[in-house]
């Protein structure tokens, strides 16, 4: 039967009918009369070599591969369709009639009779013909596109693979400029704005993710580079509300819920920084950028030391007495001195801020006793060289 074939074709040929033999024998107890279909399993097992079966099985048979799977996957890799839908789809486009007529014209149906077998090949043979010559001028098909965008993308997810983020960002981009809104765009756009992440460029993967979600509102992995993007930006309202989304669709997600923990603690230290420097602007004597230099911050702790500093006008007021180049001499050296700084808090208070009144009179005396090159410092009750008494410790 094949002797004038190549072993290639023969290979071929009998894969096919083992495939058939195969398929009849699933349908045999579906024929009105199963006898005939043993007698063609037979017939055609002896006309094609096939009579060993077990051998034939073992070097041609595709099994469990149905020969029904083969087929639907042929005819949709191929696009191949039946006869009828092929002319209904040739028909809707107003040029194939004229196409038709040019070709009849020519004497491509002379000799097959219309509505024959013959003549329908003939038809058939033409319809692609038709088809062809009207995609090259209209372009690739939509799925066309979509396999072309699908290749982009493996290419994509390669290169991030290889740390390559330039080159995949381009691939997902040429994927996008291909199919902007087909089935996997959405996922070219969240995979861009990963590539994004890698190069900080955050806004951009922000405008990535939005139109992935424009796309896809419950693909999570836009929400959750939508969070990752906020986060680094300091975004961190929008972060929490990009994790929360993301927790919405996928409750268990374990990498989220930290995600999310962190985008609040962000969140909340951020809100207590602005509430402290808010309070801080509005209540200039109480903060402690206007002390004295020399004066440490530290001493403020002390709740004797603050009631002192408020009795002179807050920070303000130390700061005018300090101006006075003697008085800071005198603290100064006072600071330096443990045992001197004991017996100063003490008398505001008893080093503690017991509660008690602190004795300013008393502060000024040993302030006083110091000694400097500039003289005493007078108390409140007294005053020196003229000068009107200093009345900053009064009550």
């Amino acid at each position: 039967v094949f002797s004038d074939s190549t072993p290639c074709k023969m290979d071929s040929r009998q894969k096919v009918i083992v495939s058939i033999l195969e398929y009849l024998q699933s349908v045999k107890g579906d024929a009105a009369d199963a006898s005939n279909v043993e007698n063609a399993l037979a017939i055609l097992e002896e006309e094609f070599g096939l009579v060993d079966q077990a051998e034939s099985f073992k070097e041609h048979s595709y099994y469990p591969t149905s020969l029904s799977e083969i087929f639907e996957a042929g005819t949709t890799s191929l696009n191949a369709q039946t006869y009828a839908d092929a002319n209904a789809e040739a028909k809707s486009n107003p040029k194939f009639e004229s196409f038709v007529e040019v070709v009849n014209s020519k004497g491509y149906f002379d000799g097959a009779e219309e509505g024959s077998v013959e003549y329908l090949k003939r038809y058939a043979k033409l319809i692609k013909k038709f088809k062809e010559k009207a995609a090259k001028v209209a372009g690739p098909s939509s799925e066309e596109l979509q396999t072309q965008a699908d290749e982009l993308k493996f290419k994509g997810n390669a290169a991030i693979n290889a740390k390559n983020y330039e080159e995949a960002i381009q691939c997902y981009s040429e994927a996008l400029a291909l199919v902007s809104d087909g089935p996997e765009s959405h996922v070219y756009h969240s995979n861009r704005a990963a590539a994004y992440c890698y190069l900080k460029k955050y806004q951009e993967a922000v405008d990535d993710c939005e139109a992935c979600i424009s796309l896809a509102p419950d693909y999570i992995k836009a929400h959750s580079r939508l969070g990752l993007a906020n986060f680094f930006l300091e975004r961190y309202d929008d972060a929490v509300a990009a994790y929360e989304r993301a927790l919405e669709i996928e409750p268990d997600n374990k990498a989220t819920q930290d995600s999310l923990k962190q985008a609040r603690n962000k969140l909340r230290k951020v809100a207590t920084t602005s509430s402290t420097g808010s309070k801080n602007t509005t209540t200039p004597s109480g903060g402690m950028d206007s002390l004295p230099a020399g004066i440490p911050p530290s001493m403020l702790k002390n709740p004797a030391v603050k009631q002192a500093m408020d009795q002179m006008g807050g920070p303000a007021g130390l700061a005018s007495l300090m101006k006075d180049p003697q008085m800071m001499a005198m603290a100064q050296q006072m600071m330096k001195d443990p045992a001197m700084m004991q017996q100063a808090m003490s008398m505001l208070g008893g080093g503690g801020g017991g509660g008690g009144m602190p004795d300013m009179s008393a502060l000024a005396g040993l302030m006083g006793g110091m000694g400097g090159a500039g003289g005493d410092v007078p108390s409140s009750s007294s005053s020196a060289g003229g000068k009107k008494p200093f009345r900053g410790f009064e009550d």
